[in-house]
């Protein structure tokens, strides 16, 4: 059956099925500037849509499909809109996770956990992509700079985790999605904390202050 296919080939039929239903007038529009333009899109989903939901190794419920590159992944919706919020939050595809970082200097006030109302713009777009990604597991990880002592950066970094989940399930409204959170406090810099020579790096210490989202 088609659904036993590793995902390359899986990929490689559902888009053999699509250009076979999809209207000939797309092609042979002069217009047609890719994958990417909105027509091509309408007409692809359109011929998704005549599929049905046992054929071309997607079940067609306005739920999931297999796109290619980043979204390599199932989604619901718009493939240009998913793109748009993914672009947006500045996501980038880690084997088979999609990994989203963001600043806890956003997210926080400085040693606080609570979640700022500033923040909320950038947590509900987190929030439509994870709705449109057809992934039910999240791992949320907290991360600090190395100020202050070890065992506060884990205990902080944890609460942060937890905060951000605690709005993902209450504000966002996310249901039948499994978070686990981890806080790593120091651990795991993105980047030095200090330079070569042992001076401050403070454009270091900030982008280390984050809280990363790894979608699976």
């Amino acid at each position: 059956m088609v659904k036993a296919m590793i995902p390359i080939q899986r990929i490689i039929v559902l888009t053999m099925l699509v250009l076979l239903c999809m209207p000939a007038d797309v092609f042979a529009g002069k217009d047609y500037i890719g994958p990417k333009d909105p027509q091509a899109v309408a007409a692809a989903q359109e011929a998704l849509s005549r599929l049905g939901p046992e054929r071309g190794a997607i079940a067609y419920s306005g739920r999931t499909v297999d796109i290619i590159g980043l979204q390599s992944i199932a989604f619901a919706g718009s493939a240009v809109e998913l793109e748009k919020i993914l672009s947006d939050l500045g996501a980038r595809k880690v084997g088979t996770e999609i990994l989203i970082s963001l600043s806890g200097d956003v997210l926080f006030d400085f040693d606080k956990w609570d979640i700022k109302q500033e923040a909320e713009k950038e947590l509900a777009k987190l929030v439509r992509a994870i709705s449109e990604l057809n992934k039910k597991n999240v791992v949320i990880e907290g991360h600090t700079d190395s100020r202050g002592s070890e065992a506060y950066n884990l205990k902080l970094s944890q609460k942060r985790a937890e905060a951000v989940k605690a709005w993902f399930e209450t504000k966002g409204g996310l249901a039948g999605v499994t978070f686990q959170t981890i806080g790593y406090g120091e651990a795991k810099p993105a980047t030095p904390n200090t330079h070569p020579d042992g001076s401050d790096n403070p454009e270091g210490r900030t982008k280390n202050r984050r809280v990363e989202i790894r979608i699976r």
